[in-house]
């Protein structure tokens, strides 16, 4: 692991690139709102090059993703923001096992906005569904919405599963808490079941994100960066589309960590740097 310490800024003065790609939540923003001065330093960066956002929200859609980020004064347009669910439109393979199929969503309201968009046919019966797409924890309802999605696949566990956000914890002030990567992966345990995954850091997603990129012209080279405040999932972003990448200690999952509790909770991470945005 590169042990240089920078901003975002710093590694644009002092290098070529091309395109910024960052993380949402524990990147942009936190319980409490935007991250200190990140308003700032989006801004700054769109004035010379894009900004762009891979995120694992599948709570909203990226059109509502985009107005959140908005009332922070974060401006990202919609069209620029890669949500893990998107991959159910994407992927081929996740296509495939959409459109046109029954379709129950855990999640919110707006988390159906995916499926929807795969092709899928919703349904608000789970035994009336062919798949299950795992979105979003729900609150004060998810217990009950768990046991609803439980009982319902013992009843068949021959439907596809997918879980379009595979974060199992997010991280407050107060400590961290369960969400639906987190649920899925119980489901598993069990009822011994297979769960399809999207998001990061599976490689599937990386092929989305590489999708929506190159769809709009992007070449993809090492002056492309991607800025996370998870190590594996810049990792396998890095490895898998052949740009650089940083990690962001200031904010998120590594805020005071030293160096060598990142490496004992998440191994290597390649040649990836140490930054601030």
């Amino acid at each position: 692991m590169s042990r240089i310490n920078e901003s975002l800024i710093n590694i644009m003065e002092q290098q070529q690139v091309s395109l910024v790609m960052v993380d949402a939540a524990g990147v942009l923003y936190s319980d409490e709102g935007a991250v200190p001065g990140v308003p700032e330093t989006i801004r700054r960066i769109s004035q010379k090059i894009p900004v762009w956002v891979a995120t694992n929200n599948t709570s909203y859609s990226p059109r509502l993703i985009h107005s959140m980020l908005d009332e922070m004064e974060i401006r990202i347009p919609p069209e620029r923001i890669i949500s893990s669910g998107l991959g159910l439109a994407a992927h081929p393979d996740f296509r495939r096992m959409v459109e046109g199929k029954s379709v129950y969503t855990y999640g919110y309201p707006e988390s159906e906005w995916y499926p929807r968009y795969a092709g899928g046919v919703l349904v608000s019966d789970p035994d009336a569904a062919e798949v299950f797409v795992l979105a979003a924890s729900t609150g004060h309802s998810n217990a009950a919405e768990y046991s609803r999605v439980s009982e319902s696949l013992q009843r068949n566990r021959n439907r596809r599963v997918i879980c379009i956000n595979p974060d199992y914890f997010v991280h407050t002030p107060v400590g961290r808490y369960p969400v639906i990567g987190y649920y899925a992966a119980q489901l598993v345990t069990e009822l011994g079941i297979h769960i399809h995954w999207m998001g990061k850091p599976y490689p599937e997603f990386s092929e989305v994100v590489r999708y929506y990129l190159t769809q709009s012209g992007i070449t993809l080279d090492r002056s492309v960066w991607f800025f996370d405040d998870n190590p594996r999932n810049v990792d396998r972003m890095t490895t898998d589309l052949g740009i650089s990448g940083a990690v962001v200690m200031d904010s998120g999952l590594c805020t005071g960590k030293s160096l060598e509790e990142i490496q004992n909770e998440f191994g290597t991470i390649g040649q990836s740097r140490i930054s601030t945005l």
